[in-house]
C-alpha cells in the first residue's frame, strides 16, 4: 500500500509540472496574439478580395468619365493619299470656276497624287437621349461599385469575426480537452497499477488506456482544426501569417440587442438592388430612342494638295499658269448637320422595348426578394441568438450536474461500488456538455456579430 501511495504522489507530481508547462506556453503565446482588431485591420488593408473590388471601382469609374466625354463629340485628325489614272482637281469646281474668265481652266491646278491633311469634328446633336441614358447608367454603376466595395468591405470583417470566434472556441475546447486527456491518462495509470498489484482487472485496464487514446485522439483534432482555421485567416489577411488569437470577452448574459434597426430600404443591400432597377429604367428609355430621329453635327478644315499633272499653257494669252511637277494645294472646310430617321424596321424596335420591359419587371422583383431576404435572414439571426443562449444555460446546468455526479462516480469505484464503464460513461459525458457550453457560447456571440452585418454596422 505504501509503494501505491508514492506512485499516486509521482503522478500527481508529474501532471502538476505537465500543467505549468502548459500554461507558461500559452502565456508566451497569447503575448504575441493577434487581438480580433488588428487582425480585421490587416484584413482590410491586404485582403484581395477587397484589392479586386477596388480595382473594380477605378474601372466603373473611369467608363463613366469615357461615357461623360463622349457627350462632348470627338476631334480626328485625317489624312489620307490617293492615285488616280485620271488626274483631279485640287477641291469641287463650280461651272464659274471654269469659265469665269477666258483662262480659268488654265488656272486650276489637278494631279494623279491627290493628298489630304485635315481636323475633323462630329457631335451627336439628339438621338432620342440614348447616349445621355448611357451616361446615366454608367453612372449608376459607378454607384454600384461603391456600394459593392461596402458590403464587401462588412463581409471580410464579419468572416474574420466568425474565423476567428471559431478559432477562440477551438482553443478552449482543446485546453479542455488537454486537461480531460490529462485526467484519462492519471485514471488509465492509476488502473494499470491497480492491475499490476492484483485490485483491478485487465478488461478495465484496456477500457482505462482506450479512453485515454481517444482522448488524446480528439486532442490531436482539435489541434489540427485550429491550424487549419488559422490557415483559412492567413489566406484573408493577404499571406501574413497567422500564429495565434488573443481571448475576447463575451458576456453570454447580455440581453439582444433591442437598438432600433435599420429600415430595410436604407440599407446598402437593398440599395443595390434599387440600383439595378434604375439601370433597368434606362434601358428601356434607351430602347425607346430608337423611336427617334437621329441628328449629328460634323465640321471639317483641311488641305488638298499635290504635284500639277501637266503644264497649263494658255495659247490665248500665251501664258503658262502652272507646270508639270509644281506642288499646289486648296483650301478645303465644310460643316453640316444630319439627319437619320428609322421609319420601319420590320419590329426590331419594338422587340428590343418588350425585352427591356421583361427586365425591368425581373428587377423589380429581385428588389422585393432582397427586403425579403433580409427580413428572413434577421428572424433566423435573432433565433440562432435565442438558441444558442438556451443551448448555453442547458449545457452549464449539465455540466455541473455531471461534474459532480462524476466525482461521486470516482468515489464509488476507487471503491469498488461502480464499475469502470460508468465512470468513463460519466467523464465523457460531462466532456461533452463542456464543450458544447464553450460552443454554444461562441455561437451566441456570432449571431451577434451575423445581426451586425445584416444591419451594416459590422464596422461599428
Amino acid at each position: 500500500m505504501q509503494y501505491y501511495n508514492k506512485i499516486k504522489i509521482y503522478i500527481k507530481a508529474r501532471l502538476l509540472m505537465e500543467k505549468k508547462l502548459f500554461l507558461t506556453l500559452l502565456v508566451t503565446g497569447t503575448l504575441s496574439a493577434m487581438t480580433l482588431d488588428e487582425t480585421i485591420q490587416k484584413a482590410l488593408l491586404h485582403n484581395n478580395t477587397l484589392k479586386k473590388i477596388a480595382l473594380d471601382v477605378d474601372v466603373a469609374k473611369a467608363n463613366r468619365k469615357s461615357k461623360k466625354a463622349q457627350n462632348y463629340g470627338r476631334i480626328d485628325f485625317l489624312a489620307s493619299y490617293d492615285h488616280y489614272n485620271n488626274a483631279r482637281t485640287l477641291a469641287p469646281l463650280t461651272p464659274m470656276d471654269i469659265a469665269g474668265t477666258p483662262d480659268g481652266s488654265y488656272k486650276i491646278p489637278t494631279t494623279n497624287d491627290l493628298m489630304n491633311a485635315g481636323v475633323a469634328y462630329n457631335v451627336v446633336l439628339f438621338n432620342g437621349f440614348a447616349q445621355l441614358n448611357s451616361y446615366k447608367i454608367s453612372d449608376i454603376l459607378y454607384k454600384n461599385s461603391l456600394i459593392k466595395s461596402k458590403l464587401t468591405k462588412a463581409e471580410v470583417i464579419y468572416n474574420v469575426r466568425t474565423l476567428y470566434l471559431s478559432l477562440l472556441s477551438l482553443d478552449e475546447q482543446l485546453e479542455a480537452q488537454k486537461s480531460f486527456t490529462l485526467s484519462q491518462k492519471r485514471l488509465y495509470e492509476k488502473v494499470k497499477l491497480a492491475y499490476e498489484l492484483g485490485s483491478k482487472s485487465k478488461l478495465d485496464t484496456l477500457k482505462a488506456k482506450n479512453s485515454y487514446e481517444l482522448a488524446r485522439s480528439n486532442e490531436d483534432k482539435t489541434a489540427a482544426n485550429i491550424e487549419i482555421l488559422r490557415a483559412t485567416l492567413t489566406s484573408m489577411i493577404g499571406g501574413e501569417n497567422f500564429k495565434d488569437e488573443k481571448p475576447i470577452t463575451i458576456d453570454i448574459t447580455q440581453s439582444v440587442d433591442n437598438r432600433q434597426q435599420s429600415d430595410i430600404k436604407k440599407l446598402n443591400r437593398y440599395k443595390l438592388a434599387t440600383l439595378q432597377s434604375e439601370v433597368a429604367k434606362k434601358k428601356l428609355s434607351t430602347a425607346y430612342a430608337a423611336y427617334y430621329p437621329k441628328v449629328d453635327l460634323s465640321a471639317y478644315y483641311g488641305y488638298s494638295f499635290g504635284p500639277n499633272a501637266t503644264t497649263n499653257h494658255s495659247p490665248v494669252s500665251d501664258i503658262t499658269y502652272l507646270n508639270e511637277g509644281d506642288y499646289n494645294d486648296k483650301v478645303n472646310w465644310q460643316v453640316g448637320i444630319h439627319l437619320k430617321w428609322n421609319l420601319y424596321d420590320f419590329g426590331s424596335k419594338s422587340a428590343l422595348v418588350e425585352k427591356e420591359k421583361v427586365a425591368l419587371l425581373s428587377s423589380k422583383l429581385a428588389e422585393q426578394d432582397v427586403a425579403l431576404e433580409i427580413d428572413k435572414n434577421l428572424k433566423i439571426a435573432k433565433s440562432k441568438l435565442s438558441l444558442a443562449l438556451s443551448t448555453y444555460s442547458a449545457a452549464l446546468s449539465e455540466y455541473e450536474l455531471l461534474k459532480e455526479i462524476t466525482k461521486a462516480e470516482e468515489i464509488k469505484y476507487d471503491n469498488n461500488a461502480s464499475t469502470l464503464t460508468d465512470l468513463l460513461d460519466f467523464r465523457s459525458k460531462e466532456a461533452v456538455a463542456y464543450a458544447k457550453m464553450i460552443s454554444s457560447k461562441y455561437e451566441f456571440q456570432k449571431a451577434k456579430y451575423y445581426i451586425d452585418y445584416l444591419l451594416e454596422r459590422g464596422e461599428k
